[in-house]
């Protein structure tokens, strides 16, 4: 008795009541056929750092695959308890009765063991006879059949159901989260998103999504579950502050039987585009509805250490590396030359804007071309981004374009790194860029009379062409110019409304003209009020321009996850994660609650 009371003292004393902790194992309930896979789980619920994890030695099994590790939460009298599930496919090698033992872990330096377990193994031979009828027919454990009595809504809450898993809860700003989506189905079912997280306040890089169709098995209490994973993706947060990270909801349409039949079960998942099920009800069967959706996720974003923050940093954090080189040494006078710059490493590429370059003077410069190589299935994204910079010079000499910094956060060491790249020299020599024009001229002059003609005839058609398409080009210009001088207002009351009539009106266009026409009304928004141009128009300067205006932290991640998003459908491939309408009216909210603090 005594040592009852002390045992129970001891495990109250590591783990108090508001912190207990269930590590348990759970295997099948039912005999496993040998030599077919099967799954043994290892569930800690309560705590998510586990120190150490030691696995049982597998006596009588094959290994087949795993660890498999996978981390999300469980609701237990509404409050969110953290659950780590270690998973391990095993095969067993012949028929028997198994004692499998539990594993060990070490947590908050005590070790704690799950249960053992018993597996009943049956060879193929007697699972047929077992499976068998008397009148030749076979049972099925398939869920498709509604029992007499059985309540179909409890049915499909039990056996369908929506989930979302983050690798974490706490992080850096610009440090990724990945958050994973996963439907759990044993049911005839097709499953309609009716609602996708809008994921404001960060910035999001897809993993997975509907059209990879990515489709595991996995078993939670002995029961086989089949397992899509919706959506995967990195979301790398703009400000510090408390996040939360929206639910998907999702429409379910379940078909049942109203006799036992041996039908394995299929799902079908779709946005928005699911045939009305009355249409398609198979005979003897009936179809029920629900809906269900995730939790909604909290998450603690943390300011970037201000120790050792340099002015020049803006928002790259990760591990990265950055090199320069010209395409040409030598160049001619008004000869176009590019330098192309590239970062290389792992981190928030999404958020790296062109690095200053501090061009010598005679030098004309232009807007870089950027192009992302990067491995979206790598957290962080992992590869190179590219700034190709071309430039011009019309006078000879000799030119250093200095060495270009690049300041970024490292999370690894929590330390600001500063590192940059060699200075580069090119040469402009005395020649001048010869006009084409000119060696076809030469080789008119130089052929029969006949064909001079007839080529600069040609000749003459196509130049005069090549000004009436120009002309077109520039009265088009023009036209649009006008319209937008029109749509803007230039009364010092800036009207939210009137700058955005344009982007209303191109919505009915393809996704690259309209966001493309948004962002360009964001700024047109913020060069007439902030009078700002040139070098000026850029993020990090206009967000410390508002900062330094008094605007809220909130209107600022709003305006940047816009902004982002506009950037990331006009310069990417990337499908956009918010609809037009919805972005819209969402800009003009934002757009008019900075108004009104300026």
């Amino acid at each position: 008795m005594k040592e009852v009371i002390l045992s129970f003292f001891l495990f109250t004393v590591c783990f108090p009541a508001g912190a207990q902790i269930n590590f348990r194992t759970v295997a099948p309930q039912q005999p496993v056929i040998a030599g077919e896979p099967f799954e043994v789980q290892y569930i800690m619920e309560g705590e998510e750092n586990i120190e150490t994890f030691t696995a049982p030695v597998f006596t009588g099994f094959r290994f087949v695959t795993g660890p498999h590790i996978y981390k999300g939460s469980v609701i237990d009298l509404n409050i969110s308890r953290p659950l780590v599930n270690t998973v391990y496919t095993l095969a067993a090698i012949k028929p028997g009765r198994y004692l499998l033992h539990g594993a060990k872990a070490v947590v908050k330096r005590s070790e704690i063991s799950s249960n053992d377990v018993f597996i009943e193994v049956i060879s193929k031979a007697e699972a047929f006879r077992l499976n068998r009828r008397k009148d030749g027919s076979f049972y099925t454990s398939s869920e498709y059949f509604l029992r007499p009595g059985e309540d179909p809504i409890k049915k499909m809450r039990q056996n369908l159901f929506l989930k979302v898993m983050v690798d974490r809860r706490s992080c850096y700003v610009g440090e990724p989260i990945v958050a994973t989506y996963k439907l759990y189905s044993r049911l005839e079912s097709k499953s309609d998103i009716v609602k996708n997280p809008g994921f404001y306040g960060f910035a999001v890089q897809d993993m997975i999504n509907l059209a990879d169709k990515s489709q595991v098995t996995e078993t939670i209490n002995g029961k086989t579950f089949d397992v899509h994973t919706v959506r995967k993706v990195q979301l790398y947060p703009l400000q510090a502050g408390n996040y939360v990270i929206d639910p998907m909801e999702i429409s379910n349409k379940v078909e049942f039987s109203r006799s036992e039949v041996n039908k394995k079960t299929e799902q079908e998942i779709v946005e928005g585009v699911l045939h009305n099920a009355a249409d398609e009800i198979h005979d003897n069967t009936e179809v029920y509805e629900n809906s269900s959706k995730t939790e909604p996720i909290p998450v603690i974003v943390k300011a970037l250490p201000a120790k050792n923050k340099t002015d020049s940093f803006t928002a790259a954090v990760g591990d990265f590396t950055i090199t320069a080189e010209l395409d040409k040494k030598e160049i001619a006078k008004n000869q176009q030359c590019h330098l192309i710059v590239s970062i290389k490493g792992k981190g928030n590429f999404t958020q790296i804007i062109p690095p200053v370059i501090k061009w010598p003077a005679g030098i004309d410069a232009f807007e870089p071309v950027i192009k992302d190589s990067i491995d979206r299935l790598q957290v962080p994204l992992t590869g190179t981004k590219t700034f190709r910079y071309a430039f011009v010079s019309g006078k000879a000499g000799n030119y250093e374009i200095p060495a270009i910094e690049f300041n970024f956060f490292n999370p690894d060491t929590n330390h600001f790194e500063k590192i940059s790249t060699e200075s580069q020299t090119v040469q402009v020599n005395n020649e001048e860029v010869k006009k084409e024009i000119t060696g076809e001229m030469k080789n008119i002059s130089n052929s029969k009379n006949l064909y001079r003609w007839v080529a600069a005839g040609t000749l003459l058609m196509l130049a005069l062409l090549a000004f009436l398409i120009r002309m077109n080009k520039q009265n088009k210009k023009k036209a649009e110019q006008l319209i937008r001088e029109e749509v803007i207002s230039s009364e010092p009351d800036l009207s939210i409304d009137k700058i955005m009539e344009l982007p209303q009106m191109m919505m009915v266009a393809d996704d690259n003209h309209f966001y493309k026409e948004l962002n360009k009304s964001i700024w047109e928004y913020f060069r007439q009020k902030l009078h700002i141009s040139g070098s000026a128009i850029s993020k990090p300067l206009l967000i410390q321009d508002l900062k330094a205006a008094g605007i809220n932290d909130k209107s600022l991640i709003d305006l940047l996850t816009i902004m982002s998003q506009c950037e990331t459908v006009v310069y990417t491939d990337t499908a956009p994660e918010i609809q037009k309408e919805e972005l819209f009216t969402e800009t003009k909210k934002v757009l008019k609650a900075i108004h009104q603090q300026l």
